[in-house]
């Protein structure tokens, strides 16, 4: 009797179906977790605003349209939609240990796990402003920030941070390395950096004919500003921080400065008249100040980090408006000053840092600033299109002058005909001139050398005569002094003789 075979081993298990019934048990799972759905009556209502609405609503609700819009989405096929993003943060904030009556904590939950943005839709931007000047909690601020941008997306499944990292470090950048900054967030804008300029401006490359290179597009100083920021949240990870400034980059880029510059202008115009004709007369370029104040006031070295962070808190809620108000605030705390200073001096102090870092800074009376900012859209625009408009006529009247240039150009040309046979005969001249002058100065040279060979001479021929003349003079001299002498010698025996002959003569 043949002996019994075993039993073949188990099949092992399908990855597809195990993979499958996982996605299906984290789905549960997550589904399990979602918020109640909104009210039926709230259904067909759409997050709108109007003319009436507060400055505060406009710009909340037009930054809500900009996050849900596709040019602050990456593009780059290093990431891929992460559809479970906000099931993710749910479950991290399901990881927080919330104490009892700490609404504060309690509402930015419900901001985060609030899908239908409530806020918004209901006008109630008030009450949100009143919670983001009582502080965002450090632990949940980096998962509104998360949800309230729109975060929706993550590296595929063969890059990490880390590997990004490495790859990073091979484009080194002197000026990032040199930052003094927390290793972890020079960490970040190293790979910032590298997808920057390498993985996503591969279509700006420079054909030459040895070689193809790339424009190194240099990191701003507003990206570095608001990096330090977000690397003070504690439990965000470097990979969060990368989401979150290439949100930033984004908005950033987005911005049209020409249109906030001239919004900036027309508010201060509007509010400040006195303030602004004073600061025009002086033929200070407003737009560089501008420019300046809205990288310093994210700044954490210039200014407080709290008001560094409540700043960007507004800004993520608000957009850019909210920059424009505290600008204009800024400008109605210096009004006294201004107004003492002129000319370099006045240049000077809108420059300098202590312009934005003494203002005691007060966000409820920035809040209550109302400029017209659609008002000073609608204008801006207008003007463009004007320009616009008028190009087809400025296109006629250049015409006209160009015909008036060519005929110009045309007797130009035969005035310069003219001079430039002059010229030739002028040059011709010249030539000849200077042919004759070298000449010149040949024998000039000449005549130079010999007489300094006659010059020599002659101060030999006359030391030798002088010399002559000198002994001849001195023989003379020899003759008459020997004379002389002999004459005394005469004399004095002619008085001897005659004094004999007295003693003689005179008796005794």
């Amino acid at each position: 009797m043949s002996q019994e075979s075993s039993p073949p081993p188990p099949l092992p298990a399908r990855k597809s179906v195990d993979s499958a019934a996982e996605k299906i048990s984290i789905e549960t799972e997550a589904s399990k977790k979602l918020p109640d759905l909104p009210p039926a009556a709230n259904a067909n209502q759409r997050i709108s605003f109007d003319l009436n609405d507060s400055v505060s609503q406009i710009s909340a609700v037009r930054q809500w349209e900009l996050y849900t819009s596709l040019q602050l989405n990456e593009t780059s096929d290093l990431f891929v939609n992460n559809s479970i993003g906000q099931n993710t943060i749910r479950s991290k904030l399901n990881e927080l240990e919330v104490e009892d009556g700490d609404t504060n904590t309690k509402f930015w939950i419900d901001i985060v796990n609030d899908y239908t943005n409530s806020i918004l839709l209901n006008k109630k931007i008030n009450k949100l402003e009143e919670k983001v000047l009582a502080g965002v909690p450090s632990n949940i601020r980096y998962l509104v920030y998360l949800k309230t941008l729109l975060v929706r997306q993550k590296l595929n499944s063969r890059e990490t941070f880390s590997s990004l990292l490495t790859k990073s470090r091979q484009l080194r950048d002197e000026y990032i390395e040199s930052l003094n900054v927390d290793s972890r967030v020079k960490e970040v804008l190293i790979v910032f950096n590298y997808y920057i300029n390498e993985m996503t401006n591969s279509k700006f490359e420079i054909e030459s004919e040895e070689s193809s290179e790339v424009m190194q597009f240099p990191i701003s100083r507003f990206i570095i500003n608001v990096c330090i920021l977000l690397g003070t949240f504690p439990d965000a990870s470097q990979e969060d921080v990368l989401y979150l400034l290439l949100k930033f980059n984004k908005l950033y880029t987005c911005l049209n400065k020409d249109e906030f510059f001239y919004k900036v202008s027309r508010s201060l115009e509007e509010d400040l008249p006195d303030i602004f004709k004073h600061i025009s007369v002086q033929g200070i370029n407003l737009n560089s100040l501008f420019r300046g104040i809205l990288v310093q006031l994210f700044s954490s070295e210039l200014l407080d980090e709290e008001i560094c962070l409540r700043v960007l808190d507004f800004v993520v809620f608000e957009g850019f408006d909210f920059v424009l108000r505290l600008i204009l605030y800024m400008f109605r705390r210096n009004l006294e000053k201004i107004k003492e200073l002129d000319g370099d001096a006045l240049l000077e102090f809108l420059s300098c840092p202590e312009f934005v870092s003494e203002v005691q800074f007060d966000f409820k009376e920035v809040l209550a600033e109302e400029p017209s900012v659609i008002q000073y859209e609608n204008e801006f625009y207008l003007i463009n299109a004007n320009s616009m408009n008028n190009n087809s006529n400025e296109l006629t009247n250049l015409k006209e002058v160009n015909d008036e240039l060519v005929v110009k150009i045309n007797d130009l040309r035969r005035k310069i005909d003219s001079l430039q046979a002059t010229h030739y005969e002028i040059s011709d001249q010249s030539e000849q001139y200077t042919k004759d002058l070298s000449e010149a100065e040949i024998e000039n040279q000449k005549l130079l050398k010999r007489q300094a060979e006659l010059q020599e001479k002659y101060q030999n021929l006359t030391m030798a005569e002088n010399l002559s003349n000198t002994i001849k003079a001195n023989q003379e001299f020899s003759q008459r002094n020997f004379e002389l002498e002999q004459q005394i010698k005469n004399l004095q025996k002619s008085i001897e003789e005659k004094n004999a002959k007295l003693a003689k003569i005179q008796p005794s």
